[in-house]
């Protein structure tokens, strides 16, 4: 990147991952999912790891692996952990009822009220 660049936006360009990452507050991990490459990007056990020791901070995916999700796995009862729907291609009206969904569930946490599992997003 060029340095001109990096000082008007104010980031760094780090090429060495081992030195970049101790300076992350967060690491965003974005792959195409495609038929030569159909493992999981992230270790499942490590995740719930970094997370319940604290070496983590947290998790927020929209992926899970393997899907269909079994009901005992470990991510669903991990520290700090926030996983979302995969809204990826789908329609506009669509997210926007994902949207309204998130909305309305955040507004009802900070105003301390119940949570509505009954919410169709």
């Amino acid at each position: 990147m060029d340095s001109e660049l990096e000082n008007q936006i104010g980031v760094t360009f780090e090429e060495d991952l081992d030195k970049m990452l101790p300076k992350c507050d967060i690491i965003v991990v974005n792959t195409l999912l495609t038929e030569k490459k159909v493992s999981a990007i992230m270790d499942t056990q490590a995740v719930v790891d970094g997370c319940n020791s604290g070496h983590i901070g947290g998790y927020s995916g929209d992926v899970w692996y393997p899907q269909p999700t079994p009901k005992d796995h470990p991510w669903r009862y991990m520290l700090n952990q926030a996983m979302t729907s995969h809204i990826s291609r789908t329609t506009i009206n669509a997210q926007l009822r994902y949207a309204a969904g998130v909305k309305d569930m955040l507004d009802n946490y900070f105003k301390g009220e119940e949570f509505h599992p009954n919410i169709t997003l």
